[in-house]
């Protein structure tokens, strides 16, 4: 039995919008791509620690609200992801950068909920410590992947990606 199919995130393969947007002119785009899709493959091995870590939460005798804590993270998990692509099948610097920040903001509030379980007893805290050494890898794929990233001369409405 092949347990890679059993993976809850797609093989970035899969994703068809891609192959699709940059059809016949995949070449103009493709260190970000190679970039974005590191980035992906290393948050579908970190989605699975997390999976397990939160399928092992327990409530503890001095903290009682894992479950909680279990929806928290989940959110967060779940986000990641379809950002990546989202900013991989777009043009613009500023959505680019939206996606990007909306990545970061959801991987610190995802380790700060891990931390706090581990913390609090509801998990061991070797485990935390292992998703985050992971984390600590994905961010460096991340700031690869945001170098690759070009500014535009679209302006930002809202004046955040200027």
């Amino acid at each position: 039995m092949d347990f890679s199919d059993m993976h809850s995130l797609p093989e970035w393969d899969e994703h068809r919008m891609l192959s699709r947007r940059y059809e016949g002119e995949d070449w103009k785009v493709k260190e970000q791509l190679n970039a974005a899709k590191k980035l992906y493959n290393k948050w579908r091995e970190i989605f699975v620690l997390v999976e397990s870590y939160c399928e092992t939460l327990q409530d503890s005798s001095e903290y009682d609200q894992a479950q909680k804590n279990k929806e928290l993270i989940w959110q967060n998990l779940f986000i990641v992801a379809p950002k990546i692509i989202s900013a991989a099948g777009n043009d613009l610097y500023v959505l680019k950068m939206e996606n990007a920040s909306i990545v970061r903001n959801n991987c610190r509030e995802l380790l700060e909920q891990i931390r706090f379980t581990a913390m609090v007893g509801a998990n061991e805290e070797n485990y935390a410590e292992a998703i985050e050494n992971e984390m600590a890898v994905f961010r460096e794929l991340f700031k690869q992947w945001v170098a690759t990233f070009r500014r535009d001369e679209y302006e930002d409405e809202w004046g955040l990606f200027v």
